[in-house]
């Protein structure tokens, strides 16, 4: 690798992205924008480039910004982890730029901060990759792994659903019937979704809906668009209590209970939070093809973040899921630290710093969605972000280079958990070619890969 930096005036045009401070429990809350900074894009806006490609990361003042920079730092990331290239940069005309490449497979996280003159400080990111479709996990997989959750799926197979269906009446949707459903799961626990179809009777395409990390409710607007749209549609909660408790409730679970449920039980595979997690996708997903209004054909399931994570184990333990869709999914490469990359949430490896470090770590890779990819036979389209420090891209394009089945990959490089949640552009290629998929999967009709 030969990194270079230049600096010379050019025209681009870009949007800002505020970093976030990155939270091991919830979705990371994302600052207010304000009118400071700059922001870094590379020259090629797609973000993909091939082995030993010139990747230009250009620097421009954010537009409208009120307060000047002059000089900005800059780091260079190989996987989230190694640094391949850093300086400090002058902006010139507030514009400046800087280039290196890459001689493996990979992604490259840029990281571009600074003071402004009034000494606000900002920080932005761009990300690239090169040669994404070769990016690999060297790691094994678990010699046990299939066993253990073969084991784990038919004692669950065991245990009755027993749904419970409550009828709640919507006055403003009229031509939709919307449900609180509750499942038993194991160990005495349950799961709780909201279920919603259309009044009409018929058979539909059903939809399991799986949530980003956190302690909160589940809104309506879940479920009641889709099942406007012709759906069945269920939306599970991750976590054993209802999904409409008071807000002040969720809070104070978050603030006690549920406070950092990802560690939970992390010492072992049997005590694990995220066993009745994944189980309860496995029996949600299953609860849907054992209804008669379930149209014996389509089966997806669909999630960001954790909901990612979740939807490719629900793939891979579910055969009936005929599609899963993940848009930046959480929980690839829990041990990445092994082979020198970064590490993403749920963060194991934040807590594997004590006497227990070694029972953490091996537990983490019964639930690392790498290790499931290879039982994946149906379609997937995943959405890695360039940007991301949560879910590190290059985790996520090896996992997607182990999935069994067609996979379609929307490269997004201008998404990463750290982008306000009020500009969420980054991720609209994904969310068009995911209502692409629905529209074809609910037509009956193949799926046409990118």
């Amino acid at each position: 690798m030969t990194p270079s930096s230049i600096i010379r005036p050019l025209l681009f045009v870009a949007t800002f992205c505020f970093a976030a401070q990155v939270n091991a429990q919830t979705e990371p809350a994302a600052p207010v924008p304000r009118p400071v900074g700059v922001v870094a894009r590379t020259a090629n806006p797609t973000g993909i480039y091939h082995i030993g490609e010139k990747i230009i990361v250009r620097l421009e003042a954010r537009d409208g910004a009120t307060d000047a920079v002059k000089q900005v730092e800059y780091t260079a990331k190989l996987h989230d982890a190694k640094v391949v290239v850093s300086g400090k940069l002058e902006l010139t005309n507030h514009i400046a730029e800087f280039q290196t490449s890459l001689d493996e497979p990979g992604s490259l996280l840029f990281t571009v901060s600074g003071t402004t003159t009034s000494g606000q400080k900002f920080t932005t990111f761009a990300g690239a990759t090169a040669d994404y479709k070769n990016i690999r996990w060297p790691l094994p997989v678990p010699d046990d792994f299939d066993a253990f959750w073969d084991g784990k799926i038919a004692a669950s197979k065991k245990l009755p659903l027993n749904p419970k269906l409550e009828p709640v009446a919507l006055a403003n949707e009229p031509a939709i019937d919307y449900y609180k459903l509750e499942l038993d799961n194991i160990n005495g626990s349950h799961v709780f979704g909201q279920l919603a179809r259309p009044k009409a009777s018929g058979k539909y395409p059903a939809i399991l809906l799986v949530q980003y990390a956190g302690v909160y409710q589940l809104k309506r607007e879940n479920v009641t668009g889709l099942a406007r749209d012709g759906w069945l549609v269920l939306n599970t909660s991750a976590h054993d209590v209802p999904f409409d408790l008071p807000e002040s409730e969720f809070q104070k679970l978050a603030d006690t209970t549920l406070k950092e449920y990802t560690a939970i039980g992390q010492t072992n595979r049997e005590t694990s939070y995220f066993l009745r997690m994944f189980l309860g996708c496995q029996r949600a997903a299953e609860y849907l093809t054992t209804r008669p209004d379930w149209n014996g054909k389509i089966l997806v399931v669909k999630g960001t973040s954790q909901g990612g994570l979740q939807s490719i184990v629900t793939a891979a333990l579910c055969p009936k899921v005929t599609a899963f869709m993940a848009l930046e999914p959480a929980g690839c490469g829990n041990t990445a630290q092994q082979i020198g990359r970064g590490w993403g949430w749920p963060y194991w490896q934040a807590h594997a710093n004590g006497p227990d470090a070694e029972k953490i770590m091996n537990t983490s890779r019964y639930f690392d969605a790498i290790n499931f990819a290879h039982r994946v036979k149906c379609p997937a389209l995943v959405g890695p972000g360039l940007m991301e420090t949560t879910c590190p891209a290059s985790n996520v394009f090896a996992m997607c280079n182990l999935l069994g089945g067609p996979v379609e990959v929307v490269v997004l490089p201008e998404a990463g958990h750290q982008a306000p949640k009020t500009d969420k552009h980054g991720e609209t290629p994904f969310n068009q070619r995911a209502a692409a998929w629905l529209k074809a999967l609910k037509a009956d009709q193949p799926v046409l890969l990118r």
